[in-house]
């Protein structure tokens, strides 16, 4: 079964009125599928570049009023 499967492919791709179109065809959608699937791990990848940038920015101004709270405190109970 296998075998008839592989046959009428190979007659399909390589008939000499249609195959060379066949193949072109195929060809171009794969070079498009591949464009496209670059585009879009292009795009997750700089997603995730910027949500963790956005992630360390908070959590140094976090980190940051901590700090001030902790100095403000501290300056608070020097002065009293």
């Amino acid at each position: 079964m296998a075998g008839l499967g592989i046959g009428a492919t190979l007659m399909y791709l390589f008939d000499p009125k249609g195959g060379n179109r066949r193949r072109a065809l195929i060809r171009d959608q794969g070079i498009s599928l591949k464009t496209k699937t670059q585009k879009a791990v292009r795009g997750k990848i700089a997603d995730l570049k910027n949500r963790s940038q956005g992630l360390l920015h908070e959590t140094k101004n976090a980190f940051d009023k901590g700090r001030q709270r902790a100095q403000q405190e501290m300056s608070r109970d020097i002065v009293h």
